[in-house]
């Protein structure tokens, strides 16, 4: 291959080989992401509604609080279908199984604390943290062709971990398994979307 630099002197490049990298006549441009643990606000809000839910002596809350109604109910401006639709859209259906049994681990836990009008503000908290941080942070990454380890990471430390480290105390006792279901909960509300 043959051209010309800056000062019209000529170039000549011959039997170049590559077995893992670049070769290019210019520039390489590149977009590289670092995905590293990112906290989430609102400390003093869950340890507040944690002081007020140890306060709470057997009272029977019988409304569902409206800032948890919506994550409840299903969003309005989607049509509904369902997980598994859901996660096939999203080409996750290999997550499919662990999606159903976290999300309904997570939903059995939160029905457990319905009774607790600061049980159901910190769902509600929690899962608007969860929503909050998907729609900013995971699903625009999801139409740049990135491969699935990339999405699970950014998940994981964007996502998973931070709200692991927000929940202190765990009163209300949600590990993991039940984080995961807060977002398949919300997939399957139509509030969360994977495609």
């Amino acid at each position: 291959m043959e051209g010309e630099n800056q000062n019209n002197e000529l170039i000549r490049q011959e039997g170049n080989e590559i077995t893992n990298g670049d070769l290019a006549g210019r520039d390489v441009n590149k977009q590289t992401y670092q995905i590293g643990r990112i906290p989430f606000s609102g400390q003093n809000t869950l340890l507040n509604l944690y002081e007020k839910l140890k306060a709470e002596e057997n009272e029977v809350f019988t409304e569902i609080v409206d800032e948890l109604m919506h994550f409840k109910n299903h969003a309005s401006n989607t049509p509904f279908i369902g997980l598994e639709a859901k996660l096939e859209s999203g080409n996750r259906t290999v997550y499919l199984q662990f999606a159903e049994v976290a999300k309904e681990k997570f939903t059995k836990k939160m029905m457990k604390n319905e009774h607790s009008e600061t049980a159901q503000y910190i769902y509600a908290f929690l899962l608007a943290k969860v929503y909050s941080r998907f729609q900013t942070s995971i699903y625009p990454r999801l139409s740049e062709g990135h491969p699935d380890t990339f999405i699970t990471s950014l998940i994981l430390e964007t996502i998973i971990n931070p709200l692991e480290d927000l929940l202190g105390e765990n009163l209300l006792r949600l590990y993991e398994d039940e984080i995961h279901g807060m977002i398949y909960f919300l997939t399957g509300n139509c509030h969360i979307k994977w495609n």
